[in-house]
């Protein structure tokens, strides 16, 4: 088996992996990336061992009295072994799926580096001497591939480090033209102009930093301008038209068109049309055998260059601008972010109509630009159902993020679905989709408006309409699948906007909708049962919601963990006494069918009884309540813990269940002697936690403030609840976890002399909070100045 074909199978291995189905995902996550990163590894090894024998066989070819005898390479037996292009693309390839990190992203830069090391040092060499077949110089997949694999490591340099080998593919084919110019017998190699794909993984580079969004937006945006510019520019030389003079010297001064503009910088990713695993193998076969036979062929090459003065360039697709249209999508900017998707569309559609990229008398290929695998690449260039998706997206998270004026940001969505919906008759390309659809729905859910829910029902039935005919269901999902798409999405979306509806008849639509769907060819799912279900949660009818979860049953639709915590949330948040022992009872009789294999379907959660003590935080400050609904709390607690030891709940812990027993202690309204047992229960428990935090979780700001609500209420005396207050608001303050509501218990439940003191010996003041202090809380949580002003 030749080295190649290992590469092959290993390259194939990690996509095929890549693919797999996420079942018991939490044990298999670390395996599987284990695998990945060991795929990767043994390529690099075969790699390196290919090019080591090609180095060999290189310098036994050109003896020289210059090399150090402790630098001779031995010879080699196999005088054909050495490096193709496919075998660097397979490493490539490897990488790109065997991991995240600087360390992908240097490994893949590194990669290309040493291939073009190899390509100069041949150049020079082979002035002189006669040598073997020429090292692979990187093809157009080799560079987009070592891009790719950057852009997926989400390093925080990845989009400067995409830069770096966008400007070194054009000094290459820079380099390639000028030697074949100057000596056309030694044409051993032709370089390669970047291509759509190019710059749309360039971009994506930027769009998927981990953690690191900062300026990626406006970078992102900056370099597709400066690719339209230079398209222009090039496409005007080619009709004879005038250009910009001035932007062209700027351009020749230039090494690349990279340009780091100093005004710039201040510090759900789109992976269209990148290609699959399969795609690279094949490509980068094909590749090879081209390579081979050029470099076997001695004939004089022409090499085509423009009669124009300015360089040609590629013309940016609908993929460059669809990525940076999500880099401003998912950026968290709120509406600032959602007009800026809205420009980009707009400029998409301007510059498709007008046809100013376009060169005269070709199609849409843009063969004019030396690529050798143009073929693979979609140079259209417009607009697409994506692109209004993501914009939608955009106003979505506006509504989502405005919730008390977010009716125009759902109006917004609703504009843009209708234009889909009117082009989408006569261009496929842009009929909405099911995400369309879902998307509008949702940000009208999501606002304050009274009739939110019936607009999103009016929507539903415009979609019904159009593309529901009877038992045919014509509506695709995102990526166009009609027959595997989630037709109940849309009817899902309406349920929810009527959950979070304040209209008292807000259940009965809801199971309206669940009727029709019922009715209809779309079968409802356990999302659908799920979002009813949360219906009569938020609207006060628990009973309703347990017997929705016992027709779906019947009904062979099989809950899952989310159903289960619905119904002890819809019992819990119930006003009624009692409820809260309601939802105790039922989360014990699961329990209990679970261990007799009664029921295989529930799967204890975290959230379930956080749920249940929650309900008891609800009721211990109620008459019906006391310590002992503390109590009770507490046993629920513990049995989370217990469950948590022995394995049945498994994942990472949060703090929200300490957090609702902490505010079941602090809600409690009894004697002075309960008072103070529910204070040590509340001590011991916050203690725990600060000792265990993988079984309890990690203490956050609402831990703190719920402690502080605690320590305030139910203080024997003004001193203690002093030293105990001062003791808390030293510790969130370390842990960088002071939030406005933590200062606010502190400042109002103590002298403001005392408050005054505490905060000067610690460094800081009323008017100047250090940040460090509130480091780890988001920023709508953050103490103001507003706030500090209160007390």
């Amino acid at each position: 088996m030749d080295f190649d074909s290992v590469m092959t199978k290993l390259s194939r291995f990690n996509s095929e992996i890549e693919s797999e189905a996420n079942d018991n995902i939490d044990e298999r996550v670390f395996r599987r990336g284990s695998l990945k990163r060991e795929a990767a590894d043994k390529c690099i090894e075969l790699l390196q061992a290919l090019e080591r024998n090609y180095d060999c066989i290189l310098q036994h070819a050109r003896p020289s009295d210059d090399v150090a005898p402790d630098d001779v390479l031995p010879e080699t037996k196999h005088s054909q072994l050495m490096p193709s292009a496919s075998s660097y693309n397979h490493v490539l390839h490897t990488l790109a799926h065997s991991g995240k990190g600087q360390r992908v992203a240097a490994e893949a830069s590194a990669t290309l580096d040493r291939m073009l090391d190899r390509c100069r040092k041949y150049l020079e060499m082979a002035k002189d001497l006669s040598l073997p077949l020429p090292p692979p110089e990187p093809t157009i997949i080799t560079f987009n591939s070592v891009i790719h694999a950057i852009a997926k490591s989400g390093a925080g340099s990845s989009g400067y480090l995409a830069e770096e080998v966008f400007s070194k593919m054009e000094d290459w084919h820079s380099q390639c033209r000028v030697q074949n110019e100057s000596d056309q017998n030694r044409s051993f190699y032709k370089g390669v102009a970047p291509d759509p794909r190019t710059l749309a993984v360039v971009l994506d580079a930027w769009a998927n930093r981990d953690g690191v969004k900062g300026f990626a937006p406006e970078r992102a945006e900056s370099i597709l301008n400066m690719a339209i510019n230079r398209r222009r520019a090039y496409v005007k030389s080619v009709r004879g038209e005038d250009s910009d003079s001035s932007y062209l010297e700027s351009e020749v001064e230039s090494d690349s068109f990279i340009d780091y503009d100093d005004d710039i910088i201040e510090e759900e990713y789109v992976d269209e049309e990148l290609a699959t695993g399969e795609e690279v193998i094949q490509q980068s076969a094909e590749a090879d055998l081209e390579v081979k036979e050029e470099a076997t062929d001695n004939t004089e090459k022409e090499y085509l260059q423009p009669k124009e003065s300015c360089e040609p360039f590629l013309r940016p697709n609908t993929v460059a601008f669809n990525t940076c249209i999500n880099t401003w999508a998912t950026c968290g900017r709120g509406r600032m972010a959602a007009v800026r998707t809205q420009e980009l569309l707009s400029q998409m559609e301007a510059i498709s109509e007008s046809g100013e990229l376009d060169l005269p008398d070709t199609d849409d290929t843009d063969g004019d630009i030396d690529s050798d695998e143009s073929s693979f690449v979609d140079h259209s260039l417009r607009p697409n159902a994506r692109s209004y998706s993501m914009v939608m997206k955009a106003w979505a998270n506006v509504a989502k993020m405005e919730r008390w004026s977010s009716e125009d940001a759902a109006e917004q969505c609703e504009d843009i679905l209708n234009r889909m919906e009117l082009r989408g008759a006569s261009d496929v390309s842009v009929r909405p989709n099911l995400v369309a659809y879902v998307t509008t729905i949702t940000a009208w859910s999501r606002t304050k408006a009274a009739h939110a829910p019936s607009r999103a029902e009016h929507i539903l039935n415009r979609m019904i309409d159009l593309y529901y005919d009877g038992n045919d269901v014509e509506l695709p999902s995102l990526e166009g699948d009609v027959e595997h798409a989630k037709h109940d999405a849309p009817f899902n979306a309406v349920i929810t906007a009527y959950a979070r509806s304040s209209d008292p008849n807000a259940a009965e639509r809801a199971f309206a909708v669940l009727e029709r769907l019922e009715v209809s060819p779309i079968a409802p799912t356990v999302f659908t049962y799920n979002a009813v279900m949360d219906v009569c949660a938020k609207h006060g009818d628990p009973e309703r919601a347990l017997q929705t979860l016992e027709k779906m049953q019947a009904l062979s639709v099989t809950p899952d963990s989310t159903s289960y915590d619905t119904i002890l949330n819809a019992f819990a948040r119930h006003d009624k006494s009692g409820s809260a022992d309601r939802a105790w009872e039922l989360l014990r009789q699961w329990e209990e069918d679970r261990a007799a294999g009664e029921n295989d379907t529930f799967i204890p959660s975290q959230v379930g009884y956080s749920a249940v003590i929650n309900g008891f935080a609800k009721a211990s400050g109620t008459e019906y309540g006391g310590m002992s609904t503390v109590k009770k709390a507490k046993e629920v607690y513990d049995r989370l813990i217990e469950q948590k030891k022995r394995g049945v709940i498994y994942g990472e812990s949060d703090p929200v269940a300490n957090s609702c027993f902490l505010n079941c202690c602090a809600n409690i309204y009894g004697t002075r002697a309960e008072r103070k047992e529910a204070l040590i229960l509340a001590i011991k428990a916050f203690e725990e936690m600060k000792k265990n935090p993988s079984l309890h979780g990690e203490p956050g700001q609402f831990t703190f403030g719920t402690m502080m609500k605690a320590c305030s209420k139910l203080s024997a005396d003004a001193a203690e609840r002093n030293r105990l207050l001062e003791s808390l608001f030293q510790q969130s303050c370390n842990r960088g976890l002071l939030s406005k509501s933590t200062l606010g218990q502190f400042l109002r439940h103590t002298p403001d002399e005392f408050s005054t003191k505490v905060i000067l010996q610690m460094g800081g003041s009323k008017r100047e909070i250090p940040p460090e202090w509130h480091r780890n809380v988001p920023g709508k949580h953050k103490p103001t100045p507003a706030e500090r002003d209160r007390y």
